[in-house]
Order: structure tokens, then C-alpha cells, then sequence
């Protein structure tokens, strides 16, 4: 079967490799769809030898091991990047995003392959929805993640720092939670990212490269902040929030120094700032995801901006890095 390799600078192998054995506790999915993630970008920037990637996607099950019980061959499934164990005391307590022994699939999924072994118990069916809109679940269970965290209340005013896929994801859900005014924060260049941010509600954007986002909310009220961007731009979510602002933040660093903030901890004090950190591990609200896509109350398929097959990775890493203009979400389509 072929398979894709990823290293830096954004290099990609086409492999044939054998197709994968499945463990009695695994199965075997054909991919249909997979999604590139920011973070392949940053393997794609960092990574010294090449490796597999691919974590955001879905599929047909060929074929289950013996102590499967919840998929059969055929079944349509989208597949969660980590997964909770169901049985240590924090997810009996009812916390199962603190899952103690979190089984974490992403580092090794190779969603951009024909073909792929996963374990069961991350494998989620769906009807009712295309491949392309399956493989989009996983992000947008990372938006909800980020929203849940920032505790969203009726008639909030809310910024979100960053336009990529899960931003306007998060806009449409801040939205659909009852946030009165979202003001988004992005670059001028991703043109088709602003329009984005426009259709799924936000009411102002902000260019970032061409407006300071803090003396432009100045004076503005300001509850929630949902930061998707590097940590850098926490310090200036801390100078904009409001009172007794929420700031919720999923956007993560490649490496030091950039994964260092620095925060003025007595004026955050002082105005009740509260910082969140959304962490989607295990991934939760599949389903609730599913069935928001199939009841038509988020519509993904607007941020599927590319579609390659797999023997055209290549040009769909650099398609994302290099068009900034109409990159959203890049996408191997079922073609491959």
C-alpha cells in the first residue's frame, strides 16, 4: 500500500510499504479523507528524519481483530486523535478529560496512507455525513474543547485570537453558545480565513499586521478570550480582557523560546483574570460533533479550501504553507 513520509523542510516520500497487521484489539481502516493539522506543519518545519503523519481522518473499516465488538467491516468511521481509558477514578468521578491513563494515537497514526490500524475503542461510526465532513470531527472536537473551557455565557462579548480552522470553528460554536459580539484577530493575508470568519458569525475582524489589536479593543468589553495563536499573543489577550475575563487557550509553540510568555501577574490579579488551558487529550464530543455537522448547525465543508490525493502530498503541504490567501483546510480526499 502507499503511504506518505514527512520531514523538514516540508519534504514528503511516497512509500509502498505492507499493509498494516491489526492487534485482536484493532481495525483496519481504509482512508477516505485525512485533514492536515498545524501541527504537520510544524513536524513538516522541525521533524530531522522522516516519519509517518496524519491524525484528522476517516474511513471504511476492512476488517476487525477478534475482541472488537462496537465496528464491523463496512461501518463509516472517524477516528479520535487520543482516547480515555473509561475505568481509573477520574473518569468514574466524572472527569473524563483528566483521564489518568489517556491512550494518545496522533504521534503514531499515518492517516495519509491507504490504509491504517487503529485501535477500536477510538473508532467512532457515523451516517449522514460525508468523509470530508468525518475527517474535519476531530478539530472541531478541539474548538469545543477550547469553548467548554472558556465557559461561554449568554450575550458574551468574545475575541478569537487566530483564523485558522479551528478559530472559525470556535467562532460558529461561540456563537451557537449565545456570545452577543466575537470580534476575530487575524492577518490580512488569509483572505479566504476572514471571509470564513464572517460566515460563521463574527461580527468585527481585526488585522493584527496592520492594526495593535490591544489599542484597537481598548475601551471595549471584553469576557472571553479564545487563543489559538502562539503563546506570545497571551500577553496581549492579558492587556485586552476585561474584569474578571476568561482566557482560554489552545495555540501551542514549537519549541522554546517561542513557548514562553511573559505576563504582568500583579495587573491580571488585580482585574480577576482567569488563564485556561484547553488540552483535547482524550478527544471528547465526537458525537455530538457528528450530529451537529448532520443537523446542519455547523457547516464544515466551507473550510475545506484544497483537496489532493495522496500522491500529491507534496503539493498540498506547500499549497498550505505558501497560499496564503485561500488556505483553510487542506484535505487528501478519498482519490488516493
Amino acid at each position: 500500500m502507499k503511504q506518505a513520509f514527512l520531514k523538514a523542510p516540508f519534504l514528503i516520500e511516497i512509500r509502498d510499504v505492507p499493509v498494516p497487521e491489526i492487534k485482536s484489539d484493532e481495525a483496519l481502516i481504509r482512508v477516505k479523507a485525512c485533514g492536515i493539522c498545524g501541527s504537520d506543519i510544524n513536524t513538516a518545519r522541525t521533524a530531522q528524519d522522516f516519519r509517518p503523519f496524519g491524525h484528522e481522518f476517516s474511513g471504511i473499516v476492512e476488517k476487525v481483530g477478534a475482541e472488537v465488538k462496537n465496528v464491523a467491516p463496512g461501518d463509516h468511521v472517524t477516528v479520535e486523535s487520543s482516547s480515555l481509558c473509561g475505568t481509573c477514578d477520574m473518569c468514574r468521578n466524572g472527569h473524563p478529560e483528566l483521564c489518568l491513563h489517556r491512550y494518545i494515537f496522533a504521534p503514531v497514526y499515518n492517516g495519509f496512507a491507504q490504509l491504517v490500524a487503529a485501535k477500536a475503542g477510538a473508532l467512532v461510526k457515523f451516517e449522514g455525513i460525508s468523509f470530508e465532513e468525518a475527517a474535519i470531527v476531530e478539530p472541531m472536537g478541539v474548538a469545543m474543547d477550547m469553548v467548554n473551557v472558556a465557559d461561554i455565557q449568554l450575550n458574551d462579548s468574545v475575541v478569537v485570537y487566530g483564523a485558522g480552522p479551528i478559530a472559525l470553528l470556535a467562532v460558529r460554536l461561540a456563537r451557537l453558545k449565545g456570545a452577543g459580539k466575537i470580534t476575530v484577530l487575524a492577518h490580512s493575508h488569509s483572505k479566504a480565513r476572514i471571509d470564513l470568519a464572517a460566515f460563521y458569525g463574527a461580527d468585527e475582524i481585526i488585522c493584527t499586521d496592520i492594526t495593535d489589536p490591544v489599542e484597537a479593543l481598548k475601551g471595549q468589553r471584553v469576557d472571553r478570550v479564545l487563543v489559538t495563536t502562539p503563546p506570545s499573543t497571551i500577553k496581549d489577550a492579558a492587556a485586552f480582557a476585561s474584569f474578571g475575563a476568561i482566557i482560554s487557550v489552545i495555540g501551542i509553540a514549537k519549541s522554546k523560546p517561542e513557548s514562553l510568555c511573559e505576563l504582568d501577574i500583579n495587573s491580571m490579579h488585580f482585574r480577576r483574570l482567569q488563564l485556561r488551558f484547553s488540552f483535547a487529550a482524550p478527544a471528547l464530543f465526537f458525537p455530538m460533533c457528528i450530529d451537529m455537522i448532520r443537523k446542519g448547525l455547523v457547516d464544515v465543508k466551507p473550510l475545506i479550501s484544497h483537496r489532493f490525493c495522496l500522491n500529491d502530498m507534496q503539493a498540498a503541504m506547500l499549497a498550505l504553507r505558501d497560499d496564503k490567501a485561500r488556505a483553510v483546510k487542506v484535505m487528501m480526499t478519498e482519490d488516493n
